[in-house]
């Protein structure tokens, strides 16, 4: 009959097999007491803050809505002049933080103001738009548009005949018929009746299939009359 091996701790090679790994485990909290209680602290804090942090991004973006559809309701109100409620919007526009509802406000407003003739003061707002804005966003889009009309509201056609070439040249988001027309247009108000029908033949090929097409073809003939 085989005999039994007994084996003693103190002949043990490795760690003493019979220590369970959850006395190992609690032995190693225990001499690690203070650090482990700090890195649980630490990730507690951690997503906490997240979290706060998620909340307060949420909180904001609410309030900045509301201010948002506040100007719009300024904007829309019936029976009060055009100044007043251009200067209702500007005070409202202060409340806004840095967000992109700050960006559209200031379209807003800079339309509004843009509908009351006051251009330079359009121009100014809109320049803020640019600062602040990617030239692939739609905002910016509509702020470069919105100078190059502010810019031909003065009847400074030579630098609006800039600004619409601007926009021809950015990766648009936005229809270009109507700005190739406007262009067209300013040509014609500079006394370039040759920009104006190189602007307008340019528009035949690329707005062949356009449902105001005749509007190019009708100012072609015109144009050709007077050349």
């Amino acid at each position: 009959m085989a005999k039994s091996v007994k084996i003693k701790r103190k002949e043990l090679n490795q760690p003493d097999q019979f220590i369970s790994t959850t006395d190992v485990v609690m032995a190693y909290c225990s001499k690690h007491k203070t650090g482990l209680i700090s890195v649980v602290a630490v990730l507690i804090l951690v997503v906490f803050s997240g979290l706060w942090i998620r909340h307060s991004r949420e909180v904001k973006s609410l309030r900045m809505e509301a201010l948002y559809f506040k100007m719009e309701q300024a904007r829309t109100a019936e029976g009060v002049y055009s100044n007043d409620v251009v200067n209702q919007m500007e005070i409202l526009l202060k409340e806004f933080s840095e967000s992109q509802q700050k960006q559209r406000a200031t379209l807003m407003l800079a339309d509004e103001v843009y509908d009351t003739r006051d251009y330079d003061r359009a121009i100014g707002l809109y320049q803020d738009i640019l600062n602040e804005s990617s030239p692939t966003s739609l905002s910016h889009q509509l702020a470069s548009m919105g100078i190059a009309y502010s810019l031909e509201g003065k009847k400074d056609y030579k630098n609006a005949i800039v600004a619409y070439k601007t926009i021809i040249q950015l990766p648009n988001k936005y229809p270009l018929f109507d700005i190739y027309l406007s262009l067209a247009r300013c040509h014609e108000l500079n006394q370039d009746n040759n920009g104006a029908l190189l602007t307008l033949r340019e528009m035949k090929t690329k707005f062949s299939s356009h449902s105001k097409f005749e509007i190019i073809e009708s100012t072609l003939k015109r144009l050709d009359v007077q050349a």
